[in-house]
Formats: C-alpha cells, structure tokens, sequence
C-alpha cells in the first residue's frame, strides 16, 4: 500500500510540475527581426494559398522598443527602392500566447498576429489571411 500511495505522489508532483513549467506558451521572438525589407510571397486562406506570381510586393519595417511602422515599397532593377509617401505605425502587443502589431490609422484599426519571424521568413495572420513574407536582401 505505501508503494502505492508513493507512486501516486509522485504522479500528482510530476503532473504539478508539468503545469507550472511544461504549458509556457510564451512566444520567444526576437521582433527586432523584423526591421528591414519583406516581399510578400503569397497569401493563404482557408488552406488554399493565392500566389502573386508577377506582382512584386513588399513593405519595409522599423521598430523600435515596443513600437515601429511600415511603409510599402517596390523593388527596382537597380537593387534601390521606390518608397511610398505613407507609413502606417503600430505598437507591439505580448502576451503569453502571441504578439501582434496592433494598428490604428485615421480611418481603421486592427491586429495582425506575428505568427512567425525568423532571419529569413516572416508570417503575419491579419483576420481570416495570412501573409507569407521572404526577407529582401
């Protein structure tokens, strides 16, 4: 009966263990991978992805601490850009499960979630699509 009574304990300190340290969904990015220029490579919905094929576009980040902004711009055949005139700005939001750029402008405001950023690849969910980026180098 004691083995028994310790194996119990043991499973119920095992599983206290697990909840407390196992379930950190924090999301470990470094958004200041995100400074720079990304081409869209393709948007997806509902699990069907729409290629752009010959349309180029692409915006260009910057952020600072908690906030930043985007502008678009258009590649050039001679490795310069055409900038837009407008930039949108946003601030960082984090919470444990995700990070999102939360945007408001004169007309609108919404979230766009970071669904991953790494040095080459970036995936933003903005409502029902989401963007699959490619870093410009």
């Amino acid at each position: 009966m004691k083995y028994l009574n310790y194996n119990i304990k043991k499973k119920y300190i095992f599983l206290l263990f697990f909840i407390f340290f196992g379930c950190n969904n924090s999301k470990k990015i470094d958004t200041s991978l995100l400074n720079g220029y990304w081409i869209i490579d393709h948007v997806s919905k509902n699990n069907e992805a729409f290629e752009l094929n010959d349309i180029i576009l692409a915006d260009f980040y910057q952020i600072i601490d908690s906030s930043g902004w985007r502008t678009k711009v258009k590649p050039l055949f001679n490795n310069t850009y055409q900038v837009a005139n407008s930039k949108v700005f946003f601030k960082l939001f984090r919470n444990n499960k995700r990070i999102s750029l939360i945007i408001k402008t004169p007309w609108d405001k919404w979230e766009e979630e970071l669904i991953k950023l790494d040095s080459i690849s970036l995936i933003l969910k903005i409502k029902d699509k989401t963007y699959h980026y490619n870093r410009i180098k």
